[in-house]
């Protein structure tokens, strides 16, 4: 199985970043580049409350799906893969899975 995957993501109204997003066995874990700043965010799965598949508008990322992270605190995260273009709905499964 797969565990990491090559992916844009914003959080909330911050710039676009690029990277990877790593499954790990209680956390997920964003590790890339928002420009020339180097970020990582790393996020427990008990701590989202919500992952669903954006379509709107307001959750595309570059005009794909997006699977949106809304953590129980902070501000929500859409992501979407960068070469694999059914990774989104895998993506929302695993983590779904990950979280029960």
């Amino acid at each position: 199985m797969q565990t990491s995957y090559g992916v844009v993501w914003r959080e909330g109204a911050q710039p676009l970043a690029r990277g990877k997003l790593e499954l790990l066995a209680h956390t997920l874990r964003l590790s890339g580049m928002a420009g020339v700043t180097q970020v990582t965010r790393e996020i427990a799965y008990a701590d989202l409350s919500t992952v669903r598949v954006g379509r709107d508008s307001a959750d595309r990322l570059n005009g794909l799906a997006s699977l949106v992270l809304e953590p129980s605190e902070g501000e929500p995260i859409s992501l979407t893969a960068v070469a694999q273009p059914g990774a989104v709905g895998e993506l929302a499964e695993r983590i779904a899975g990950l979280r029960a």
